[in-house]
């Protein structure tokens, strides 16, 4: 059956007066109707241009999807920023994106079609890594890229995936429970509070994001540093991940 809920799209943003009118204007082209799209930006306490460039945006194009700018006297961190951004949401869907990366047209009428399913809590979209900023010819990426990428959508096949992809994810609004402050990994806790209800967490690689590729090893690694840890992290702080009775995904996630 075909749903159209109201979504919120929820961008943190710290500091990102370079592309955040880019990604305003990407938002406001996604091919979903304008009255039922809210754009949230929650500024984690930024200092340069960026609350201002999204003021100055909200004025310009009045007539688009409503456009909601929440501001923060300090920087604290990006899981501040989105249980604040939730708090503030209208949407019966929430997707989740980041400053940088762009989305494409369909992207948000493609994770939504996904909770036609009343057993799927959230949707994990599909990153692209592309050659040139704003391209969206896909990039040649390594093995083990590819290799992530086919896992989970494996795991999506079978059950649930481990988290998802932080450029492009959706949750229900009613399975949301604010997350620690201090958590690294939000597009890994997220999806997991749906798996802990009961809910699936499942791959659509129709709904595409579009990242620009930096050649440079020392980058891949930082990432999987924080990856790493930011499971670690969760493993210390979230007990249900140790019990296999309340963590179906208890042999995936180890």
């Amino acid at each position: 059956r075909e749903i159209l809920p109201s979504v919120s799209v929820i961008v943190a943003a710290y500091n990102e007066e370079r592309v955040i009118e880019r990604k305003l204007k990407n938002l406001f082209g996604l091919d979903y109707p304008a009255s039922l799209l809210e754009i949230i930006v929650s500024s984690d306490g930024s200092t340069d241009q960026t609350e201002a460039k999204v003021s100055r945006w909200k004025e310009q194009y009045p007539n688009g999807p409503s456009l909601l700018l929440l501001t923060a006297p300090a920087h604290v961190g990006k899981a501040a920023a989105l249980n604040r951004a939730v708090a503030h949401a209208r949407g019966e869907i929430l997707v989740f994106t980041d400053a940088r990366q762009k989305l494409d047209r369909k992207a948000a009428a493609a994770l939504v079609s996904n909770f036609a399913d009343d057993r799927v809590g959230a949707v994990s979209g599909e990153l692209i890594l592309v050659d040139r900023p704003g391209g969206e010819g896909a990039s040649g990426v390594g093995l083990y890229w590819r290799y992530e990428k086919w896992l989970r959508k494996m795991e999506s096949d079978v059950d649930s995936m481990l988290g998802a992809t932080g450029a492009i994810y959706a949750v229900r609004r009613a399975l949301y429970d604010p997350i620690p402050a201090e958590t690294i990994l939000d597009d890994v806790l997220i999806p997991m509070q749906a798996v802990f209800k009961g809910y699936r967490t499942v791959f659509e690689s129709n709904a595409v994001a579009y990242d620009f590729i930096v050649k440079r090893t020392e980058n891949e690694f930082a990432r999987k540093v924080r990856t790493l840890a930011g499971n670690y992290q969760l493993l210390w702080a979230i007990a249900a991940l140790w019990s296999w009775r309340r963590n179906r995904l208890f042999f995936q996630y180890f």
